[in-house]
């Protein structure tokens, strides 16, 4: 069971079957991030059930939609925040991959990483969590539906991956065993 808060948001990944580390926290990446500046990193990795290679990115502009920073991030359906996205887990394959060669912390966590990466048959899960203010559902829908296509196509060098835009909505749909809630 690992618990963790990122933006204001709890994620409670309960099942036995998880295995998570903050990786944008975590000592790899700290290390990558020192030497070369700038270096990003998702929010979370995961493997569930020794398999399923998952990727987590965390956005949460919940009342804060309307500042200019936000806007200007989501400006033009959306596209840079996506490229952000994309940058992050480009950054992350690089520093885990790394990280399974030289880390003295949890080296069996990114050796398992580095062998499902290269697994064929296993489509990785890159998981956009995005929280936002919408004017009503179809709008929130729409702009998701939108967003998930141009991280798909940000993306679609990292073949076999499976794609998701989502909020608090979707959570039991989406990671299994996990729980997300407000903070």
């Amino acid at each position: 069971m690992s618990k963790f808060q990122e933006s204001k948001l709890n994620f409670d990944f309960k099942g036995a079957g998880w295995n998570v580390i903050k990786y944008d926290e975590h000592l790899a990446h700290g290390k990558i991030r020192n030497a070369l500046h700038p270096t990003k990193a998702v929010d979370f990795l995961g493997i569930y059930n020794d398999k399923k290679l998952y990727f987590v990115e965390v956005k949460n502009y919940k009342e804060h939609t309307s500042d200019p920073e936000t806007k200007d991030v989501l400006k033009a359906g959306g596209e840079e925040l996506m490229r952000r996205i994309a940058v992050k887990v480009r950054d992350t394959i690089a520093g885990a991959t790394n990280a399974a060669r030289f880390s003295t912390n949890e080296r069996a966590f990114f050796t398992r990483f580095n062998e499902i990466l290269l697994n064929d048959a296993e489509k990785v899960v890159v998981i956009a969590w995005i929280e936002f203010d919408e004017m009503n559902e179809d709008e929130r829908k729409t702009k998701m539906s939108v967003w998930q296509q141009k991280l798909k196509q940000k993306l679609s060098w990292l073949h076999a991956a499976k794609i998701s835009i989502n909020s608090i909505d979707a959570a039991n749909e989406i990671l299994p065993e996990t729980d997300i809630s407000f903070a």
